[in-house]
Order: structure tokens, then sequence, then C-alpha cells
């Protein structure tokens, strides 16, 4: 199982790593890209350390990343190959010689205080292939020489470019400087008392860049590309006779006629061995004043990290951040926070976490307090609980007995008017007999009655017409079920004196219903009546 993998799957890893690197060290790494080469450089043990790679075609044109992801990804692996954790590492990144354009500003006034607002609303002439307000710009000026200063401007998709190459690569970055500026301050800073002009010969992919120093200040940038060079001549010829020609046209428009410079001119070589071999074997006896550079001087010894250009940025200290006019965009604070060292970090956590775990303790301590204060409390009321607790159970038995008592008076007392009273049931019969109809006989079958009775035949109505009367009369009385009276058989009989009809049926009662006390004193069933009445002079509920 990969490594993150086990840290997604359990989250307490995953924030023990983001706490183990939040107390690491932290490297500072320089990164840049020039040519077809990335190099990494920082310090370890004091010394300095470098790691190149050559970089896959059109990774990188004209100093934009074309793959942002994949240039990312592989700064990573280069750090992770180098024994580099990513989360500790703070970058400074120096952007390639194509990626920006610089220009000396010159004013009466002192341009120290001068920044990239400012600028844009004094609308300089520069001569740039982007404008102001679509570019980051830095100033670099000069203590010594306050109305002098260099102005440094990159396109904004350039930097938001590196900017999401440092992102894919899931590094803080620190600080966004140029190369060329970086090395040109780190070429002043070489010397002790800066050359009055100075020529600075850099080899790069594809040609030179040759730049003309006048008290330390960059006054002329040329490109001299290769295929630019005379066919006819070899190569070193064909770049001596165009350094040549362009000295002649620099000093014919900066120095009145016939008149000598009245100083040396120094030149600087930033290139590897092979190439100023091959180039420069007439510099020696063409220059007028010291060569020095590469492999001489302040870089003696570095051959080794096949970017000369570089090592002499590596010299330049903090000048330029690219990123002051990024970072407001971006929430930031103005400037990148300082990297504390890792000793007062660990101390200052150490302190703060001694503090929380003395919190915890003296919390610990009041709440074994405020629990055992609680716990004597408890005790002090216990009796108080134990005799709520028997009133209760006193109150509970109470009441489930005057419930059972109450369910057996109500249960007698239904029992006591439940019994339907024969004389009264008696009379509603005789009440509800059509005449000459004679009841015979009742049997009683639980909530039915069974009737049977003759009737004579003969007259009017008819027999059958006083039987239905006697089943309609009976259906309607309180007492009776829906469809309760039901025929069961009727018989007709011839006899010597006439003829006699038998019936028979029978009477489905709903004892739900119960007379009241007047119906019952109204048929006569005084004894039910006087039962009912003593009932509802106690107030049993029936």
């Amino acid at each position: 199982m990969e490594l993150a993998d086990l840290l997604d799957r359990v989250p307490a890893l995953r924030r023990l790593d983001v706490l183990s690197h939040a107390f690491a060290p932290r490297q500072r790494v320089v990164m840049a890209v020039e040519g077809d080469s990335l190099t990494l450089s920082w310090l370890k043990d004091g010394k300095r350390q470098w790691r190149c790679e050559r970089l896959p075609a059109d990774l990188c044109r004209d100093g934009l990343p074309m793959q942002r992801q994949a240039l990312g990804e592989l700064c990573a692996d280069l750090l992770l190959d180098s024994g580099l954790s990513t989360p500790g590492v703070d970058l400074e990144l120096l952007l390639p010689l194509q990626a920006c354009q610089w220009r000396l500003l010159e004013g009466d006034a002192e341009l120290t205080v001068l920044d990239g607002e400012a600028l844009r609303q004094l609308q300089p002439r520069l001569d740039w292939p982007f404008s102001l307000e679509d570019a980051y710009v830095a100033l670099h000026a000069s203590v010594g020489t306050p109305t002098m200063c260099v102005l440094v401007g990159t396109q904004r998709l350039m930097l938001q470019a590196w900017v999401d190459v440092v992102e894919a690569a899931d590094l803080r970055l620190h600080r966004v400087d140029w190369l060329l500026a970086s090395a040109w301050s780190g070429l002043v800073d070489s010397f002790d008392q800066v050359p009055d002009e100075l020529i600075w010969l850099i080899r790069s992919r594809g040609g030179w860049r040759v730049l003309l120093l006048r008290h330390g200040f960059p006054e002329l940038d040329r490109w001299l590309g290769d295929v630019e060079l005379s066919p006819d001549l070899a190569k070193a010829e064909a770049l001596q006779a165009e350094l040549k020609a362009m000295l002649l046209a620099w000093d014919r428009d900066h120095l009145p006629a016939q008149a000598q410079p009245q100083w040396e001119r120094t030149w600087w070589i930033t290139a590897l061995p092979q190439d100023r071999e091959q180039w420069l074997p007439w510099l020696g006896a063409m220059a007028e004043g010291p060569v020095l550079g590469f492999p001489q001087g302040a870089t003696a010894g570095l051959v080794s990290t096949e970017n000369p250009l570089m090592t002499l940025a590596l010299e330049g200290g903090d000048r330029l951040d690219l990123l002051a006019e990024r970072r407001p965009e971006l929430g930031l604070s103005p400037a990148a926070p300082p990297v504390r060292e890792s000793r007062n970090l660990l101390l200052e956590g150490a302190a703060w976490g001694g503090g929380v775990l003395l919190l915890t303790l003296v919390g610990l301590g009041v709440m074994r307090w405020w629990e055992t204060y609680q716990r004597q409390q408890l005790e002090a009321l216990l009796p108080v609980e134990q005799t709520v607790l028997a009133t209760e159970a006193k109150l509970r038995r109470l009441k489930l007995r005057t419930a059972s008592l109450e369910k057996d008076n109500r249960q007698i007392a239904q029992q006591l008017v439940a019994v339907r009273s024969g004389s009264a049931l008696l009379e509603q019969l005789r009440r509800i007999t059509p005449q000459g109809v004679q009841l015979q006989d009742l049997s009683v079958n639980g909530d039915a009655i069974s009737v049977s009775g003759v009737v004579q035949a003969g007259g009017r109505p008819g027999p059958l017409e006083r039987i239905n009367s006697l089943v309609l009369a009976m259906a309607a009385l309180p007492a009776s079920k829906d469809e309760g009276v039901k025929v069961v058989k009727i018989t007709r009989t011839d006899k010597g004196d006439g003829s006699v009809v038998s019936f028979s049926l029978t009477w489905g009662l709903d004892l739900s219903v119960q007379p009241t006390l007047a119906e019952f004193e109204a048929l006569g069933a005084k004894g039910m009546a006087e039962r009912l009445r003593l009932l509802q002079l106690k107030g049993v509920a029936l």
C-alpha cells in the first residue's frame, strides 16, 4: 500500500504527518530554468548542493511552461530523489532569461520611493513587447545612486504559469526573481570597486547575450544569435567582428568625435569551458582591460554546476521579488514571512504545548473537586430521595387499588341492570301484540328470544297480516337489533271449528340498549326501576 493511500485511509496519520512537517526544519531551495535544463541548488551542512536535469522537448518554450503539471512533478521528483521533503521546502524561483524584460530608469528626483503603481501612472516609454498594465514589475534602486534604478517586468500570464508549476510541485513559493537580474546583482557585489565600464558576455542556448555596464548599471543589452553571425567567417571570427562593430557604434553614439574613453573596459565571461574555448580564443588579445569571470575569480572551482549564470545569481541576494504585486491579489501579506529557525520554533511549540498541558491538568483538578462536591450534595439529599421514592410507591399502590375498586363497582352495577326485567319485556310484548294473535311460548337463548304462537284464521285483517304486524312492531322496539326479528315458520292447521295459523320467530336483542327509569316505571317494572334509581343516587356510572 502506498503512503498516500495509507494517509487517506487513516486520518490520524495524516494529521500526524502534517504536524511533523510543521516542526521540520525549513530548507531554502533555488530553482532556475535556463535553456533546456532545470537546476536546483540548496545548502546542506554549509555546502552548496546542485541538481541539474535536462528538460524534455517542448516542456518549456521561450521561458513559458507549456506543460505545467509535468514540470511541477519533475521538480518534486528531483527534490525527493535528493532527499528533500517538499512540505519543508521554501522555493526561490529564478525566471528564465526570456521570461522578463528590464530597463534602466534615470530621473532628477529620487527613485527609491517609486513603485509599480506610480510608474504606471507616469506611462514611460519602455519599448517592451507587453504593456505595464499587463505586467508585474519590481524595481531595484541603488542606495549610492538614488536617481537611477533598474526596472524588471514580466507578463502576468508568465508569472501565473510558474506559480501553477510550483503549486503542482506542492511547494511553498518564497520569492520570484529573474535569473539575469539576480546574476547582475551577484556580479556587481563581487567587485570591491565596480569598473567604470564592463562588458558582460553570457553564453545561452543558441547565442550570446552582451551587456554593457557603466558604473554597475546596464545601459546596453543585446542578443547575438548564432544564426545572425556572418556565415562567411568562422564562429570565433564572426563573434569578434560583431562585437567590434557593436562597441564602435556605442562609442560613436556616446563619445564626442575623436575622443577616446578614459578607462579600460573590463570583460566578464559567463560561459562553460567548452564554449569559452570555442568562441573566445581571441578575447585575451582583443580586450583592452582585464578578462574576469568564469572560471576565474569568485566562481572558481564551481565548474560542476554546469550553470555558471545561476552560480553568479546565488551571490546576488534577495534584491527583487516579482511576487510583491501578486501577493495582494491572492490575499497574502505584502512580504513573504521569514523562515524561522527550527530550534526557536520547537521551543515556542514546546512552551505552547506545556501551557496547554498545564491548563489541562488544572482543568482536571477543578473537575475532580467539583465531582467530589456534587457527590457530597447527593449524599446529603439521599434521605429526602428515599422518602420521596417511598411516598411515590405508596401513591402508586393507592391509585392501583382505587382503580381496581372503581372497576369492580362498575362491573357490579352493570350486572345489576344488565339482566332485563321480565315483567317489562312481557308488558312490551303485550302492548304490541295485535288482536287475534295468541303468544303461546317464549324461550330465552342468550341475546335472542324464540317466540311462538297462533292466529285464528278468518276475519279481517287476515292471520298473515297480523303476524307481519307483530314482526314490524317487535323490530321497532329500541331493544331490538337491526333486522333482528326473523320469522322461522308459519303453519296452517284445519280443525273442525275452523282453521288455525301457527307461527314461530326469533327476536334478537341489543344488550347495550338499556331502558330508562321512566320506561321501567311505565312498563310496571317497579323492582328494576327502584334498583336503577338507587344506583343513580349513589353516582355509579353505568
